[in-house]
């Protein structure tokens, strides 16, 4: 697809930090509601479906268009298109920027059509080959949604190239409403199915009408993820038709980006397939569980790392693309010690928070996954800074190698725990080898940055670790004995369940702020004045 669309000056500044505070702000705010979706969606597949034979067939096949598409496409676009734009859109050049998306959107539906076809043709061997000995009626019922779920891989493609477009000119709010709009589509599916065929029903009593209404509503839900971003790219005024030669000097460097994120985004998808082969070989519903656990997971990583990074990646691209090098470091040096800070948060939440959660979700083995994933999550902030930071200087191969390691040992230790735990502690070990991976790859991801952008954008980075460690210790702690105390040990119902994880994260909060205040006044001061101010403003 090719420009046709006249220069243009009208272009965003280069975003100071507060502008950036302020965009991460905004993020955060529309993260919360959209993960709160996603979360609730969640919770609808664990009630409404289930760790059923079903279930796990469902999750199972929801799985491959994900893994295929990430390991073809997804982390080479999701590196390479704000970094290929920022330039373009900084200096207003809209010819060049049209141009460029026109062949990111080319070359990822070329790639990914016919992979799309070839899920369709051998969707029996894939399902043989990640379940492994399962009955006729599970087997079928895999397959057939399978293929249903494969127009997933090139709409996903669409959406990460339309996501980066919007990125780069720093509108931040729709790409996070889609996943909000997609989660409701889903969770109505879940509850569509519940109703025709019964809570938690299982095959064979569930025949192919059953299953075509979470395979098609599944799929709609990322019709709507991807294409409701048509919206607001149409009001960017660019316009374009097939084409797939990149506009001078954009090829060569889009070709190191995306080798980066196939080879990275590749060795995860191994990590996926070797953890959902061993979630398959363990308890029943195994799969499942591990689903709900990952999502819980990701909920902190998404509201409070994410934001951040993703308002400072287009500022941090556009100061390496004009030459601005102490404008890079000064705006990455506070940012990685806000993301730092907030994922020790995180991490305390999560251990705080397991017993409740698994109380909420009446799925057994939940609370030990949660708690496992807990450590990770420091590591897994650090990657959404880091990566960025590194691909915004035009350095994918750093983070390739950083990324790679952490994903193999992902791998690795997923098998060694595994082998090493019994059967019934199958999630605990599959959530702790995630949690070692990514805190190899934070810990790598730390020195490239380090050696490559040199000490000023990491200052103050060693005394956030050590109040960000300090502060979420104490914070989890407390928390974590705050719900034991109000459970007794007891199983409780979902709203005594929801209600002891509310009390804990908000004891959670208390204490990490009480912690880290007297101990950082560089960042958590300054961020508990602007909360303040605004707070007097209302």
């Amino acid at each position: 697809m090719s420009a046709s669309t006249p220069p243009s000056t009208a272009v965003p500044p280069p975003v100071p930090g507060p502008r950036v505070a302020r965009a991460a702000g905004l993020i955060g705010g529309l993260t919360v509601l959209s993960r709160v979706a996603g979360f609730g969606r969640t919770a609808v597949l664990g009630w409404f479906v289930g760790s059923t034979v079903l279930g796990t067939a469902y999750v199972t096949a929801n799985t491959v268009p994900n893994i295929i598409f990430e390991i073809v496409a997804g982390g080479a676009l999701a590196a390479l298109v704000v970094p290929l734009l920022a330039g373009a859109v900084s200096a207003g050049d809209r010819r060049t920027e049209a141009g460029t998306v026109a062949a990111l959107l080319t070359w990822t539906l070329t790639a990914l059509v016919p992979l799309a076809v070839a899920v369709v043709l051998l969707a029996g061997p894939i399902i043989d080959g990640l379940t492994g000995d399962i009955s006729a009626p599970a087997r079928g019922a895999g397959v057939l949604m399978l293929r249903i779920f494969a127009p997933q891989l090139p709409l996903y493609g669409i959406g990460v190239v339309l996501t980066g477009v919007l990125q780069a000119h720093r509108r931040f709010a729709w790409p996070v409403l889609a996943p909000l709009l997609s989660s409701v589509v889903v969770a109505a599916t879940y509850g569509l199915f519940a109703a025709v065929e019964g809570v938690r029903a299982d095959v064979p009593q569930v025949g192919v009408g059953g299953q075509l209404i979470l395979a098609v509503g599944t799929t709609l839900g990322v019709v709507v993820l991807s294409l409701c971003l048509l919206i607001p790219v149409r009001g960017l005024g660019l316009s374009w038709r097939p084409i797939w030669r990149f506009p001078a000097g954009a090829g060569g460097h889009a070709r190191r980006l995306a080798g980066a994120g196939v080879l990275t985004v590749g060795l995860q998808q191994v990590a996926v397939v070797v953890t959902l082969r061993l979630a398959n070989q363990g308890p029943e519903g195994a799969a499942v569980v591990f689903t709900v656990a990952q999502a819980v997971y990701l909920l902190p990583w998404a509201i409070l790392a994410v934001p951040v990074a993703t308002a400072v990646y287009p500022a941090l691209a556009t100061a390496h693309s004009t030459g601005d090098h102490p404008g890079y470091r000064d705006r990455l040096a506070p940012a990685a010690r806000g993301v730092l800070l907030l994922s020790c948060l995180g991490a305390a939440a999560l251990a705080a928070v397991a017993e409740p959660v698994g109380g909420f979700f009446a799925l057994d083995g939940l609370p030990g996954a949660v708690a496992g994933f807990a450590p990770g999550l420091i590591g897994y902030g650090l990657f959404a800074i880091f990566s960025r930071a590194l691909y915004a200087r035009g350095l994918p191969r750093p983070a390739a190698i950083a990324t790679a390691i952490g994903w193999v040992t992902v791998s690795v230790a997923a098998f060694a725990l595994a082998a090493g735990l019994s059967v019934e502690h199958r999630l605990l070990a599959l959530t702790l080898a995630n949690s070692a991976g990514m805190l190899v790859l934070g810990v790598l991801l730390t020195l490239a940055v380090h050696r490559r952008a040199g000490g000023a954008a990491l200052a103050g980075f060693d005394r956030a670790l050590l109040v960000g460690l300090t502060a979420g210790a104490a914070a989890a702690a407390a928390g974590w004995a705050v719900a034991d105390a109000l459970s007794g040990g007891q199983a409780t119902a979902k709203p005594t369940a929801l209600w002891h994880g509310i009390v804990a994260g908000i004891v959670v909060v208390l204490v990490f702020g009480a912690v880290a205040y007297p101990l950082d006044r560089h960042d958590v001061r300054p961020a508990v004045a602007a909360v303040r101010r605004r707070l007097r403003r209302r």
